[in-house]
């Protein structure tokens, strides 16, 4: 399949660049987006060419959270919801987590957004307010209990 086969130049750590402008830098496998990135190891800094999650599935993780439509579900209460999310968020953080926890940050802050709008429906006083508030009260309720959603107890939280 000439779309998906092509031959991708991984630039290693050296001094000159190839005599030729490299067409393809990074790749798509598995979920994964494979590019050059700097790392460190050892004390040492260099460029090696690492996974992370790709923006394809960034935004279909968006997209799954706004199909939940978590912002209707305001007969629910929010340890509820985080027992309803709790499989889900934790297969991404085990499956794309894996090499770059930190490149979730995306795809989770879609998913808070979509917690401070169910906000919005749940409590009357955040209906006419700016979306921020009800976040800063969402902010609140994570540092009082940290380990109420999955996302929450890695960092992600809003």
């Amino acid at each position: 399949n000439q779309e998906k086969s092509k031959i991708v130049y991984c630039r290693r750590n050296q001094k000159r660049q190839p005599p030729f402008k490299p067409r393809y830098q990074k790749f798509d496998f598995l979920g994964f987006t494979f590019k050059p990135r700097m790392i460190i190891d050892k004390g040492r800094t260099f460029l090696a060419v690492t996974p992370a999650i790709s923006q394809k599935n960034t935004k279909r993780i968006a997209d799954e959270c706004y199909k939940l439509k978590l912002h209707r579900r305001v007969h629910l209460t929010l340890d509820k919801l985080a027992e309803i999310l709790e499989p889900k968020t934790k297969g991404w953080i085990y499956y794309y987590g894996k090499f770059r926890l930190s490149e979730l940050r995306k795809a989770f802050r879609v998913l808070n957004r979509r917690l401070a709008q169910w906000v919005r429906n749940k409590y009357r006083r955040f209906r006419r307010k700016h979306w921020y508030k009800a976040y800063k009260w969402l902010q609140e309720v994570a540092k009082r209990f940290p380990n109420m959603f999955v996302h929450w107890k890695y960092g992600f939280r809003p």
